[in-house]
């Protein structure tokens, strides 16, 4: 086997064909109700590594201490949100959970716009929707989000976070992305102060200069040069790895309710907006 191949196989991210799953509950619209598991539909391949000791050769570790100097465990760890200097409010992980919104387990979509209305700017992160026991009725919302071309707004708590999320087609499937609030996107505008005006001499080479390097785009054209440089150093030094011992972690299963009576759920909500 060539050294390149061997490389390939023993990529952890590559271990797995179908990506875990991120986030689970249902899509609705009125009463009609669609379990989905929500996957992540993009990665980031890039070089990462793992600390070892440098004699013994075992993975590095991470210990939690006070400031007092003792070591502590996860079940005497409570949240501080601080107010002044040194003065906090204490949370436990329990309130805070109980503070999660509906949109924990449930994008409730409340209206429908066009996609393309919309300034990819606030666009954040996008995850693939796939049906959870409710195939009939992803299917149909499938078929009209392509059909008609608009998107679903509505919220999505994940990662301790509840974000405004656009639910749209996308290469025949229904996947959703979160969006940044308005907050979150500076206005460049304020950032720049008054620029000069070019004058038209230089417009126009810089016009030249463009129109000669447009074509069409295709982003295979670009690589990652650094992460292509140290997996060469990587595969030259394949003859010296060493075995690491780690503890195997257990997968946990989920599953969402099935979705029913998807005739009498549409009929009752389109007869709701009338």
């Amino acid at each position: 086997m060539a050294e390149v191949d061997l490389l390939e196989e023993t990529k952890p991210e590559d271990a797995l064909l179908v990506p875990r799953t991120t986030w689970s509950g249902s899509v609705s619209i009125g009463l009609v109700n669609i379990p989905v598991k929500a996957l992540a539909i993009t990665k980031k391949k890039s070089v990462s590594f793992h600390l070892l000791h440098r004699s013994c050769k075992t993975r590095i570790s991470y210990k939690r201490f006070c400031q007092e100097g003792d070591e502590v465990p996860l079940s005497d760890i409570v949240y501080g949100y601080l107010i002044q200097r040194n003065r906090y409010v204490i949370l436990e992980k329990k309130e805070i959970e109980q503070a999660m919104p509906e949109s924990k387990n449930r994008i409730r979509l409340d209206r429908f716009v066009n996609f393309f209305e919309l300034d990819p700017h606030y666009f954040d992160i996008t995850y693939l929707l796939v049906p959870n026991q409710s195939e009939e009725a992803y299917a149909l919302l499938k078929k009209v989000l392509e059909l008609t071309g608009k998107a679903g707004i509505g919220k999505m708590t994940i990662s301790s976070r509840e974000h405004v999320v656009l639910v749209h087609y996308y290469q025949n499937a229904i996947v959703a992305t979160t969006l940044r609030y308005p907050d979150e996107v500076l206005n460049p505008k304020g950032m720049l102060g008054d620029l000069p005006e070019p004058e038209e001499e230089e417009m126009k080479l810089a016009r030249e200069i463009v129109d000669g390097l447009s074509s069409n785009l295709d982003l295979s054209a670009y690589k990652d040069g650094y992460r292509e440089r140290v997996e060469a150093l990587i595969k030259s030094k394949l003859g010296e790895a060493i075995a690491v011992k780690e503890k195997k972690k257990k997968m946990k299963k989920s599953a969402g309710p099935a979705a029913k009576g998807l005739m009498e759920a549409l009929r009752t909500t389109a007869e709701s907006l009338k």
